[in-house]
């Protein structure tokens, strides 16, 4: 006789899901292929958004200086705003992933009842 799983609660998986990590609630609730996935794009998008920090930190050691050419300055950061913006996109499509499996998931639990 195996026991019976543990109702999953859909207030849990939605604030893990928005609130830690998106795509950690959808894994714990049993979706484990969906919930990795959107993890894994949480995570690369935290660490590609990274790169947003480097070049505030270069912007405000550019603003010693008197003259300031925004072009040159856009030249040599425009691969690392690339990659920040990029990586922001994919942690919001992550995050929004997330809140509609949430409500998915949710869904499902409120029908089962």
């Amino acid at each position: 006789m195996t026991p019976d799983k543990k109702p999953v609660n859909p207030w849990l998986v939605t604030g893990i899901n928005l609130l830690a990590w998106p795509g950690i609630g959808t894994y714990v609730a049993g979706q484990k292929a969906v919930g990795a996935i959107q993890a894994a794009l949480a995570l690369a998008g935290g660490l590609l958004s990274l790169s947003l920090i480097v070049v505030l930190f270069r912007l405000a050691m550019k603003l010693d200086s008197t003259p300031f050419d925004t072009e040159s300055f856009m030249e040599a950061n425009g691969t690392l705003l690339g990659m920040g913006g990029g990586g922001l996109g994919l942690l919001a499509i992550s995050w929004v992933w997330a809140a509609v499996s949430s409500f998915q998931i949710a869904t499902r639990l409120k029908t089962r009842d």
